[in-house]
């Protein structure tokens, strides 16, 4: 008869799952980046509201360029790669890679690069036109 409450763990212990609080709240750079882009916001609705012949140009092109930086889509992508790589570093997410992707068969003439496809290939002399 075995002892149950005596059973040995033969995996090794795990470290703990991070949790996403703290890699988008808890670091000083994702509270330097989550203040920033709230001034941006503001700064960008303020500037919305003056007429547009008293617009500094040079701001307004910096304004429109950095939406790129502070788009929250970006946030969330720049703060949260450290999150997947704990994630996957403590073995809870499993990074597979994807199958290579295929070529669609066309139908050779249908296919505007195939030369079998007549009229339709592109270096055709009837396509070419000055």
């Amino acid at each position: 008869m075995q002892d149950f409450d005596h059973v040995e763990q033969t995996e090794e212990a795990r470290p703990p799952s991070p949790r996403a609080a703290d890699w988008f709240w808890r670091p000083w750079y994702a509270k330097l980046y989550w203040v920033t882009a709230l001034l941006y916001w503001i700064g960008l609705e303020i500037m919305m509201a003056i007429p547009y012949d008293r617009v500094n140009s040079s701001v307004a092109n910096t304004m429109v360029l950095l939406i790129f930086v502070f788009n929250p889509i970006t946030v969330v992508a720049a703060l949260g790669y450290g999150f997947l790589k704990a994630k996957v570093a403590c073995e809870e997410w499993v990074i597979v890679p994807g199958s290579v992707p295929q070529r669609p068969v066309m139908d050779p003439y249908t296919d505007p690069s195939d030369p079998r496809s007549g009229l339709r290939h592109l270096r055709h002399v009837g396509v070419v036109k000055d």
